[in-house]
């Protein structure tokens, strides 16, 4: 058959040697709006294409694989372009050019010969056997251009959409298509063909079936033209439609300068760097950020900047960015990246309230760049309050507690508006004042500043002299009641106002000593007590005394501590215990606990309640309290003078502080011992991995880490952000992908070392993972906004290669390796094994493969950059394990030192000349028949380096061995990566033997550390000697 070029040299030789026939413009009138698919449709029998050298080129694009015998074969084609069709047939050659205007609907044919608008009888039998729910491609308008009895070509339109696209992305194409088969059959199975151009045909990439009436075509390269072709069974046509993935989006959109009258602007390619041209929209701004103006620029360079000059004083702009494919006349966009311009820089940012009083708020806020703004305006509900030169305000002369709008405008020059901003400001209350106490009746007096209201609330906390908080609540009237003093002690009163529930006076504070403290027994109440006035009876005959024969330690004597509160309910839980048997049932209240007169006892004061009761609380005699104790005969519990005693030992002074783990205490517990965490320590073993613990395992501020093998973990305590930050908090880890776990203690974290935004940085010897949470306040807790950042690390050794460790049959091994090119850029490495020769489907869990059938891997190099453009891939060594570990001992080999070392084993693509190396493999068995899994050494070069030169040394019978300089020169540039498990199925095989490694097997021990990268040695044995003793342990077992 004649080459392609050898039939466009006979053709222009004619059009040269003869007069041309040039027809009139054939036109078509369609006069309507509908959508509408021109096609060229071709149909051969007897395989005539084959038989007699016919061949049909689409724009110098060979159409012989979209052809299907015996079938009407249809391909959309673009209209608003010049179509050039030729048709080489025997030795004759006739070439036609058609255009088709889409927007007047009129096609316009050129050619030698004049088409015929009337079917031969022959291409009428065949038409006549297209069923009638079977769409012709061409049915409308049609002109046939050659016909024989064997064989058609024809162009024409269907408003029946056969195939018609659903929907694109730069990854995927959705086509769906009409029901087109024989009301003969009920087959409603579907053949579906993807197809793309290459070296001046079309090669097939996938091919799938299926039932339903769309597809979905995925994994494909963005701006890339295909052809999506259907076949349903049993039909008479093959329909293709010509289409193009949407492009991918322009990276790295920045500014690059900028002053007062120009900016410069640049960016690089999408992932894949394919393109037609860039478009760039530059949007004007008011100073409201409404748009007033948009200007677009086609960029079709090789620069990849724009300048903008000329711009206005106090101009503000903005932009956008989109990637631009064309086929014909369709143009596809990419989604827009946008660019702040110098919009960001004059906008005002940050406003909030800072401060406020009964009759005024301040305002403050920030602007990255002051050059612009010539002063502020600030509004009070709408209303100008004045102009500034600072980026604060206060506005006075107000309401008390009192919700306005307030806002600023930036201006620049003469008045122009360059940005603003609105918030809701407030008022407070006015606070109070004459703060007095009672003493004859143990009463607190004051006067509110601004006159008594209703929405007003009085709050209060009364402390002892040293700060100790010991109450503190809320009061609707102006005086507050303090029973229960301790009669000449020195106590604190602070008391202010709340409006809103949120809004805040100054605080007012008296200091003062106690007086009617009439009861004893309370000496030592200055706790904080469960205990309401209300049930302050008669204490002689309602409170008991316990007296534990252990000093009270330091930091349970903290009044606010975490601990003291755990002590506090342990005491509860274990005198409830005591007194399990009494009846009615008890329900114990401490009151306090202090160190005792003696330095080496402790005091507890408590109260017990008829448990029966739950509307009312009704105390419990003591008597009958210790009656009961009494009657108990318990050696460990004795009554006294009507005082309870524990006489048990202290077991947590016999361990002398060696049996509680750092950052805790150790509590007894009557009889036994807990550990319980120290003031601002946490428990993160409800957090940590592995979960269980027998002791608490303590950490300062609940901040807490865990590096492991495929999990990072990081947990802190929600009580230190909520006191450290003052109120409620937002969180958000990292960018916000991933929610933040919580449980009643913690925030915390755990997923996989690459998951959620996790950033990533390596340098030569580690690889450092970090994760950060973002901490704020809520909105409704303050006016102020005080932002942390926690910030979690973990650093891994760079030779580690991730997902080593991986259970058979669970999960599938594809690792990634990171590789150092040189000191600014890594690489990473990837291992995928894929279903056919394709290359378009994956496989990514535990597969089976018969003995029969190839394996097809891909190694291939993450760049995700555009300076590595120019770096190469080799793949230097492969081998097969039972086992994920690729340094274990018996080895099969496959690929050494970029040879072959099995008979099946095939290159796909050149080794060494690209960024990705294909390869297959027939399917093969190991010794123990465990799943294998397949490792391959990758080494990365650079074009001047030859990196290739490694399968030129194949050819002879002798490899020699790599020599020290190669070893040195690739030192940190190569890395190891797997894939697997992968078993064979050893039933309904053939006659065929499957590939086994008895003659290949290696035994390989490695001297220098990890298989991480090249710097190894491998030392190799004599394989048969390996493979025998092998065999020989594995019959013993």
């Amino acid at each position: 058959m004649l080459s392609f070029a050898g039939i466009t040299q006979k053709k222009n030789s004619l059009e040269f040697s003869f007069i041309f026939f040039i027809l009139v413009p054939h036109t078509i009138s369609l006069g309507r709006c509908d959508d509408i698919s021109f096609s060229i449709c071709w149909m051969n029998n007897n395989h005539v294409l084959e038989r007699q050298e016919v061949s049909i080129w689409l724009n110098d694009t060979a159409l012989g694989n979209l052809r299907k015998g015996g079938k009407v074969t249809s391909l959309t084609v673009s209209p608003g372009v010049e179509n050039k069709l030729t048709l080489q047939y025997g030795l004759d050659v006739e070439a036609w050019t058609f255009r088709i205007n889409p927007r007047t609907k009129f096609m316009k044919i050129r050619g030698r010969q004049k088409p015929q608008e009337r079917p031969t009888s022959g291409t009428k039998g065949v038409l006549e056997l297209l069923g009638t729910t079977e769409v012709f491609a061409c049915e409308n308008g049609t002109l046939f251009l050659h016909q024989d009895d064997n064989f058609f070509i024809a162009i024409g339109h269907t408003m029946r959409l056969p195939v018609k696209l659903e929907s694109r992305s730069p990854s995927m194409l959705l086509v769906s298509w009409v029901e087109n088969r024989p009301s003969s059959t009920s087959s409603t199975s579907h053949t579906v063909n993807l197809f793309h151009s290459e070296l001046g045909s079309y090669s097939t990439l996938s091919m799938d079936t299926t039932s339903d009436y769309h597809y979905r075509f995925t994994a494909l390269e963005s701006c890339t033209s295909y052809v999506a072709c259907v076949e349903t069974a049993g039909a008479h046509t093959l329909t293709c439609l010509s289409t193009l993935t949407d492009p991918g989006t322009p990276k790295d959109f920045e500014v690059t300068s900028f002053n007062s009258s120009s900016m410069s602007l640049a960016w690089d390619c999408p992932e894949n760097n394919k393109y037609s041209f860039y478009l760039l929209t530059t949007f004007h701004l008011d100073g409201r950020n409404h748009v007033t103006e948009e200007v677009l620029s086609l960029h079709n360079g090789n620069d990849f900047v724009f300048a903008l000059s000329d711009l206005e004083p106090c101009g503000r702009v903005r932009f956008g960015l989109q990637t631009v494919c064309q086929a014909g006349i369709e143009s596809r966009y990419s989604k827009m990246v946008l660019n702040e311009g110098n919009s960001a820089h004059s906008s005002i940012v940050a406003l909030r309230q800072t401060a406020f009083g009964p009759d005024n708020y301040t305002l403050r806020w920030e602007v990255r760049n002051m050059s612009s703004v010539a002063s502020f305006r600030v509004y009070h509900q709408g209303a100008l309050q004045g102009t500034t030169l600072l980026t604060s305000h206060t506005v006075g002369g107000l309401l008390p507690c009192q919700l306005y709008e307030a806002s600023v405008e930036a201006l620049c020059g003469d008045g122009v508006l360059l940005s603003t901003k609105t918030i809701t400001a407030h008022t407070g209350p006015h606070g109070v004042t004459e703060l007095t106490y009672r003493s004859n009746d143990s009463t607190a007096q004051w006067t509110p500043s601004g006159g008594h209201r209703p929405a007003v609330a009085f709050l209060y906390e009364l402390s002892l002299e040293n700060g100790t908080a010991i109450q503190s609540s809320s009061v609707a009237d102006p005086e507050l009641s303090l029973l229960g003093l301790e009669e000449g002690k020195t106590y604190l009163l602070d008391v202010w106002e709340e409006c809103g529930l949120q809004w805040q006076s100054e605080r007012s504070r008296l200091f003062f000593e106690g007086s009617n403290a009439s009861f004893e027994i309370l000496g030592r109440a200055a706790a904080p007590s469960s205990l309401d006035h209300e049930l302050m009876l008669d204490f002689s005959i309602t409170v008991l005394k316990l007296v534990l024969p252990w000093s009270l330690p330091e930091d349970l004597q903290d009044y606010e501590s975490e601990p003291r509160a755990k002590m506090g309910n342990i005491l509860k839980d274990k005198l409830e215990e005591l007194l399990s048997g009494l009846d009615p049932p008890a329900r114990v209240e401490v009151a306090t606990f202090d160190p005792a007169d003696d330095p080496d006892k402790t005091e507890v004061l408590f109260m017990s309640f008829d448990a029966s009761t739950t509307d009312k609380d009704i105390p419990l005699p003591v008597e009958d309290q210790l009656d009961y104790i009494r009657s108990l005969n318990r050696s460990d519990w004795t009554v006294t003078d009507g005082v309870l005693h524990w006489d048990g030992p202290d077991l947590c002074a016999s361990f002398q502080g060696y049996v509680c783990p750092s950052g805790s205490l150790c509590i007894n517990t009557f009889g036994s011992y807990t550990c319980v965490c120290k003031h601002g320590h946490y428990d993160v073993s409800s957090v940590s991995e592995p979960l269980a613990a027998s002791h608490p395992v303590c950490t300062e501020k609940g901040l807490f880490s865990q590096c492991l093998d495929r999990l990072v973990i990081g947990a802190i305590a929600k009580p230190y952000l909520r006191s450290s930050i003052g109120g409620k908090v937002d969180v958000r880890l990292n960018d916000g992908r991933c929610d933040v776990k919580e449980n009643e203690m913690f925030y915390y974290f755990r997923f996989s070392r690459s998951a959620c935004g996790t950033e990533r940085r390596v340098n030569k010897s580690h690889i450092e993972i970090k994760n950060t949470l973002y901490v704020t306040l809520t909105k409704e807790e303050t006016i102020s906004r005080r932002d942390l950042r926690v910030v979690w690390t973990c650093l891994y050794p760079r030779h580690y290669v991730r997902n080593a460790q991986v259970r058979v049959d669970k999960e599938w091994v594809s690792s990634v390796s990171l590789v150092e090119f040189n000191s600014s850029l890594q690489l990473g490495l990837t291992m995928t094994l894929f279903t056919d020769e394709s290359y378009t489907s994956r496989h990514s869990d535990a597969v089976t493969i018969g003995p029969e059938e190839s394996l097809f891997l891909q190694v291939a190099l993450q760049t995700n950059n555009s300076f590595a453009a120019d770096v190469l891939l080799q793949v230097e060594s492969c081998w097969a394990t039972e086992s994920t570990d690729p340094q274990e001992i018996v080895q099969g080999v496959l690929l050494q030192d970029g040879c072959a070392v099995d008979d099946t084993f095939h290159w796909l693509s050149v080794n060494g000349l690209a960024q990705r190396s294909r390869f297959s493999i027939q399917m093969f068995t190991m010794p123990r028949g465990l799943p294998l899994y397949i490792h391959c050494l990758a080494n990365i070069c650079g074009h001047h380096e030859e990196c290739a030169k490694l399968s030129q040394r194949c050819s002879g019978q002798q490899r020699p061995k790599r020599s020290a300089s190669q070893v040195g020169r690739a030192k940190n540039r190569a890395a190891v990566v797997s894939a697997g498990p992968l078993m064979v199925n050893q039933k309904g095989t053939s006659g065929v033997p499957p590939s086994y490694w008895a003659d290949h097997m290696t035994m390989i021990t490695i001297v220098a550390g990890s298989i991480g990268f090249l710097g190894v040695t491998v030392l190799t044995v004599s394989a048969s000697k390996a493979v025998m003793s092998y065999f020989e342990r594995l019959r013993r077992q």
